[in-house]
């Protein structure tokens, strides 16, 4: 690659700052500080949301704004009408500090309202004085938790749920829910038994059974191999058998330093980490257990758990990923999924608990993004005959039918986007799924056949659907639904008749239109290689009448996220959606964020991107992008920005190492420069194999050999007390940059008590102000 030399570079910034003549914005009407106020726009998301029995009704979690903690909910949809179940005044029978949260919390209303009305200076004084008090204060204040979590019966409208560590018991038509227990430990995992008259419940390191007609308590877990403590649990729908979650520790974890100021003097801190070149110092295991083992019945058993998967620790990676709902119609198999990283091993199994037995039904060789393997979620068809799972063998998360006697699999559903399962229609016919298929940005809700394959949309609106649960009977959907004129909230649709979808939550302050003034488009290009990129766009209202050559900003993550990515409809990230709108209303910028290969959702070419070669296609896929929108939205070539946070602050770096000729301006956030010295379940996923005590076999890829080729400024970015992304990564590049003669073209913007999301000193406006500050400044914004 070409690079300029130092004096060139001078002269490039020179030139830039000549030609940075004022830019009229367009529309002035927009405050900064209305972006980011001192409270929020978004209030509570609805969660574990479930159907009764009869479906006739929806529960869950959930409250409107200016309520604390989450109580139940109740959606009636006969009646149409919701009703909160729990409440802070409905606790009082069983809570005595309720009433001293309920003077706390009418006092914090009322400073909070005076708050509003202070001058900046006075509200900071005021929220430093609020935060030394929280840091200073010796016993909790009283408050109010709300319900943890909640369960139905499974023959009748009635819940248990926990609040405070305690179990309740709701009937719908009491007033008032009955105490079950009263312990200083906790309970939790709360589910009824098959026939509701009892219930299971986890206290501590123990699964226990108890009947509502019976004072007898029963502990259903045996004692695992040396003694390790429960991990988790699951107890199969006929109440017989136990899976067992658990695990340990091997070594001691490498324990690193960071230093804090929040004290008189500096202080070492120091967090456990394993980073790239260490072995994994702790085993993982899965066991099953029957529950109907009986000592009377065949004492020959011994009555230990039955181990059925191990990950030993060591230089390989292993896991599993297990359904919520794994077993076969008739109980008597057990199906999950196993991976081991090194090999690219995807195994899925079956286990018979009362034979022992357990049978490798499908391997693979999974050629994907790393965190795919960990969503095959494999489950019975209705009859027991196939295995469904999601698997990335067509280059995209589609899903497949496992026959386990021929152990071979045949794709169900096409298609060159992401389709997830839901679960298959009842005659086993159709298969119910959340898709991109008509956008990657907009997934929706559809029915697919089986046998044909074809899609069957039953979703309506355009935008993204999530977390979609069906109701029993399969007609109805309660599902969280956004887009980038309908913040998120909770929606019921019938799966028969899309277009009808009914909202049941009210979460916001309804304060957000009043900033909401452009709406973003999504748009795509095709990069070098003839693949297609997405992106969405902010662009000034008067571009196509206006002849001025246009600053750009372009955001980017650029690394794999799961199941997430940048590019989605109803996401307000508060700088890819706020900060971007607000370049463009209010100096004109073109803003966009790119999705570029690296990141998840769109397929396995775009998550295995970075392995092996860290931000090299991002950086051609944002290039590439800069020319589509040089070309097409007259942009100015000389005024490229790049923006971005953890991956996305690594990804920055390399965008204006790399390609000094393409991107003019920096903003680079928390990101990792050095990939040796980050979480090995990480990087050996998705940067490269590291042998075992061989840092260099990563710090290849690190930024500090890049820096020297800085060309124009750069903002870094960091939270000092980060330990997710050491404090450290930023320091040893900003030496390089120093060493290099680049003093004069970095800036260092640090939080002294901020993590990796920073929010210690900084806050979110604050640190936009300095994004701000620093594009102005060198750009010559007025």
């Amino acid at each position: 690659m070409n690079f300029h030399s130092r004096h060139r570079a001078t002269l490039a910034v020179a030139s830039l700052l000549l030609a940075g003549s004022a830019l009229a914005g367009p529309d002035a009407k927009l405050n900064f500080d209305d972006l980011y106020p001192r409270r929020p726009f978004f209030g509570k998301t609805a969660s574990a949301v479930t159907w009764s029995p009869d479906d006739r009704y929806i529960a869950y979690l959930w409250n409107p704004y200016q309520d604390r903690a989450n109580d139940l909910w109740l959606y009636d949809v006969q009646s149409g009408q919701s009703k909160r179940l729990t409440s802070i005044e409905g606790m009082k029978p069983f809570d005595r500090e309720i009433p001293a949260a309920i003077e706390r919390y009418k006092k914090e209303d009322e400073e909070l309202d005076q708050a509003d009305k202070m001058g900046d200076v006075e509200y900071r004084e005021w929220t430093l004085k609020k935060k030394k008090e929280n840091e200073d204060r010796k016993e909790p204040l009283p408050s109010y938790p709300g319900v943890s979590e909640y369960e139905w019966a499974h023959n009748s409208n009635e819940l248990l749920f926990t609040y405070k560590g305690d179990i309740y018991r709701l009937k719908l038509g009491e007033d008032r829910p009955s105490r079950l227990t009263q312990t200083r430990e906790s309970e939790s995992q709360v589910e009824y038994t098959k026939d509701d008259k009892g219930f299971f419940y986890r206290r501590g390191d123990g699964v226990f059974h108890m009947s509502f007609d019976s004072a007898y308590t029963k502990q259903l877990n045996p004692e695992l191999p040396n003694k390790m403590p429960l991990g988790g649990f699951m107890i199969s729908p006929d109440n017989s058998k136990l899976v067992i979650y658990a695990g340990r520790q091997i070594g001691q974890p490498r324990q690193v330093d960071y230093i804090t100021y929040r004290d008189r003097f500096a202080k070492a801190e120091k967090a456990a980490r394993e980073v790239a070149d260490d072995k994994f110092g702790s085993e993982s295991y899965v066991f099953l257990y029957n529950l109907n083992d009986d000592i009377e019945k065949d004492p020959s058993n011994d009555g230990k758990p039955w181990e059925i998967w191990k990950f030993p620790g060591g230089e390989d990676y292993m896991r599993t990923s297990i359904n919520d709902k794994p077993w076969s119609p008739d109980g008597k198999q057990f199906v999950f999924a196993s991976y081991k990283r090194d090999e690219r091993e995807l195994t899925v199994w079956t286990a018979d608990v009362e034979s022992k037995a357990i049978k490798a039904i499908y391997k693979t060789t999974h050629d994907g993004e790393h965190e795919t393997p960990g969503l095959c979620d494999p489950f019975f068809t209705p009859d027991g005959k196939n295995v469904l799972c999601l698997l990335e063998k067509s280059g995209y998360r589609q899903v497949w039918s496992i026959d386990p006697e021929a152990k071979d699999a045949k794709q169900v559903t096409q298609g060159n986007f992401e389709t997830f399962p839901l679960e298959c229609s009842k005659d086993g016919k159709d298969l119910f799924v959340r898709s991109g298929k008509g956008n990657p940005a907009q997934m929706a809700l559809y029915r697919v056949n089986l046998a044909t394959g074809e899609y069957k949309k039953f979703s309506s609106k355009t935008g993204s659907y999530a977390t979609p649960v069906l109701s029993h009977d399969q007609r109805h959907t309660a599902v969280v639904f956004s887009s980038w004129t309908s913040p998120r909230e909770l929606y019921v649709t019938e799966t028969d008749k899309p277009g009808d979808e009914k909202v049941l939550t009210a979460s916001h302050r309804g304060t957000f239109d009043q900033v909401n003034v452009l709406q973003p488009q999504i748009f795509n290009y095709k990069n070098r290689h003839g693949d297609t990129v997405y992106g969405f766009m902010f662009v000034p209202k008067d571009l196509k009448k206006s002849k001025t050559k246009r600053p750009l900003m372009v955001y980017v993550y650029g690394g794999p996220l799961g199941t997430g990515k940048s590019v989605v409809d109803g996401e307000f990230n508060s700088t890819a959606y706020l900060f971007n709108m607000y370049l463009t209303q209010k100096y004109g910028f073109v803003t966009v964020t790119i999705d570029p290969h690296g990141q998840s959702g769109y397929g396995a070419a775009f998550g295995k991107a970075n392995w092996e070669q860290p931000g090299k296609a991002q950086v051609e896929d944002l290039s590439d992008g800069v020319k589509y929108l040089v070309d097409n939205y007259n942009v100015d070539s000389n005024k490229v920005a790049v923006n971005g946070w953890s991956f996305g602050g690594f990804q920055t770096q390399m965008c204006m190492y790399t390609a000094p000729d393409v991107f003019t301006l920096g903003i680079a956030g928390a990101g990792p420069t050095e990939w040796q010295n980050y979480n090995n379940w990480y990087s050996g996923g998705v940067i490269g194999k590291s042998r075992t005590g061989k840092p260099e076999d990563l710090d290849k890829y690190s930024l500090t050999y890049l820096a020297k080729n800085l060309r124009s400024p750069l903002l870094l970015l960091h939270g000092m007390e980060d330990t997710n992304v050491l404090f450290q990564d930023t320091v040893k590049v900003y030496r390089k940059l120093l060493q290099y003669g680049k003093g004069d073209l970095v800036e260092l913007a640090l939080d002294p008590t901020g993590g990796h999301g920073m929010g210690g000193d900084m806050n979110t406006r604050d640190r936009h102000a300095i994004y701000l500050s620093f594009i102005k400044k060198w750009w010559r914004i007025n």
